[in-house]
């Protein structure tokens, strides 16, 4: 994986492309289709964020309880990614379930 560096802070050239491609997704959405994008799809973003970043509790607990301000500098990686996904996958379908169901209610 390659960083980039300014100064004492290294960041992750992935992590960089994820938020230009957050900042530039809205423009082309609005352009493209004349409509903002909808909150669900923001609320699914932080969802993976929180789980991506908090799952580093899950993963190494002891590191944690040793030093919990580790939890600023560490995230949980490729595992934490997965769990991100799959509670946001969850999340759609519950959303869609739930969807669903308002829907059916309201057409009787």
């Amino acid at each position: 994986m390659s960083y980039i560096t300014f100064g004492s802070m290294t960041i992750s050239t992935s992590l960089v492309v994820m938020v230009i491609a957050l900042m530039v997704l809205p423009v082309v959405y609005t352009l493209v289709t004349g409509r903002t994008i909808p909150s669900f799809f923001w609320d699914n973003i932080f969802l993976y964020f929180v789980i991506w970043k908090f799952s580093y509790i899950v993963i190494h607990p002891k590191l944690f309880l040793e030093m919990p301000m580790s939890i600023v500098y560490f995230h949980g990686g490729d595992t934490g990614k997965i769990l991100g996904l799959i509670f946001v996958f969850l999340n759609i379908l519950m959303s869609r379930h739930l969807w669903m169901q308002r829907r059916s209610i309201g057409s009787e």
